[in-house]
């Protein structure tokens, strides 16, 4: 099966179903013709006797039963018999002299009948029996016949002339197609070998595109954009990893100062102040790995959400009795009572990113409201700070993303907050965005 696949490639498999198609075409248009042929040629004949019988009829009325005289020819037949009453011949053609009669039917005046018959094993004749009259009235049968061989002898040099030409026509397009299609083909084996030869170092390499837009074209587009993506996306894991590895150096760099300060100088070493260090450090190196492995796990196989019924009304009142406990800032809420069906945890975790980078750059005060809207459940938080210009608005909620100013690590960001944020709305079917300097909307689906 695997040979015959192999064997059978586009190329033959065009050619086949092109000449295959070609085969029946011909072969049902060769029959059509053949049987048409045989009709048009036996209707001319039918034609032609009809014609003859009429002229010698016209000639025998005007004579007696025994004084009739057949003219020597008749369009293109000489065999003629008039037959009268009991089968009698009266008068016969010089090929027909001595013959028995061709029909011993009596015809009504003016009766016509055909039919095909044969006066020897290899001749074969279309007849015609007319009924007409004597001069003195008395009923005759007018018999003529011509030879059906010279229709037969053309409509088989027809059958010949198709059965020879058909399967020549047949293979000419089969080359032609397998030709035409391996043409048409080149550019693609072009593109299978460049795409063959590019690797997680060349994936800036794309593929030549011919200059006819075709399907062809179509498909080396397709792989310029597929090549486009791959080349992102291993751009975005490399920096991921830096980035990942950065933000991983500087608090271990912290805890490795202090464990070596601490040990070149025991006696002199604040204990208490050191443990609040590494602990402090340990709780941020433990925060970066958690958010890095769910980043992770999302870019995999995606986040895997529990859902349930959950309150935003008690979500954000939760997090404004958190930032009055823990804060100085003026808290401003306005909530409606708002249910939305998703993942508890991850909707509590996009709530408190939003609120913790709010707190984070407000001057005095942060605003909570949460309300239903035409497009679903409406969560915004804004701030008095100093906002997000609106070109970064967007680059904000990528990974390892910081503004100038307060979005600091001595602020205690990572820049993956707002990313995390972004990914597990999308998992929710919502969309989280800056609608102005300092107000972000969360839209979620009810």
């Amino acid at each position: 099966m695997k040979t015959w696949q192999r064997w059978a490639g586009v190329r033959v498999r065009a050619a086949l179903v092109a000449s295959g198609s070609l085969a029946l075409a011909i072969g049902a248009g060769s029959l059509l013709f053949v049987v048409f042929l045989q009709h048009s040629q036996v209707h001319d004949v039918d034609l032609s006797l009809t014609q003859q019988a009429q002229t010698l009829a016209a000639v025998v009325s005007q004579s007696g039963s025994e004084d009739i005289e057949l003219p020597a020819r008749l369009g293109t037949s000489s065999t003629q018999q008039v037959v009268g009453r009991g089968g009698r011949v009266l008068a016969a053609s010089t090929d027909l002299q001595g013959h028995a009669p061709l029909t011993t039917e009596q015809l009504p005046l003016g009766r016509t009948r055909l039919r095909t018959t044969s006066l020897g094993p290899d001749s074969i004749y279309r007849m015609l029996a007319l009924g007409a009259q004597d001069a003195r009235g008395a009923p005759i049968t007018i018999v003529v016949m011509q030879s059906l061989e010279p229709a037969e002898a053309s409509r088989h040099e027809a059958i010949v002339l198709l059965a020879v030409g058909g399967p020549s026509l047949v293979l000419l397009v089969a080359v032609l197609t397998w030709w035409v299609a391996g043409r048409s083909l080149r550019p693609v084996e072009w593109m299978r070998r460049q795409v063959d030869g590019i690797d997680a170092v060349s994936l800036d390499t794309r593929v030549p595109l011919p200059a006819a837009e075709d399907e062809v074209w179509l498909l080396g587009g397709t792989l310029n954009r597929m090549l486009d993506r791959l080349e992102s996306a291993a751009s975005a894991q490399r920096q991921f990893v830096s980035d990942a590895s950065h933000e991983l150096r500087s608090p271990l760099a912290v805890l490795r100062t202090t464990v070596e300060v601490a040990v070149a100088h025991p006696h002199s070493t604040d204990w208490d102040a050191t443990a609040g260090v590494l602990l402090e450090e340990t709780q941020r190196v433990e925060r970066l790995v958690a958010d890095l492995l769910l980043l992770a796990n999302a870019d995999e196989r995606g986040l895997q959400l529990r859902k349930g019924d959950v309150d935003l009304d008690d979500l954000l009142s939760a997090e404004a009795d958190r930032l009055r406990n823990t804060t100085d800032l003026k808290v401003l809420v306005s909530v409606q009572a708002v249910r939305v069906r998703g993942d508890h945890d991850r909707l509590a975790r996009v709530v408190r990113n939003l609120v913790d980078n709010a707190a984070r750059h407000a001057t005095s005060q942060v605003e909570l409201s949460v309300a239903s809207g035409p497009e679903g459940a409406v969560v915004e938080i804004n701030d008095d700070g100093p906002g997000v210009p609106v070109e970064e608005r967007d680059r904000i909620f990528e990974r390892f993303v910081r503004l100038d100013g307060s979005r600091s690590r001595q602020q205690g960001g990572t820049g993956l907050g707002l990313a995390i944020v972004r990914q597990l709305v999308q998992a929710h079917d919502g969309t989280v965005s800056f609608v102005d300097a300092s107000r972000v909307r969360l839209v979620l689906p009810q």
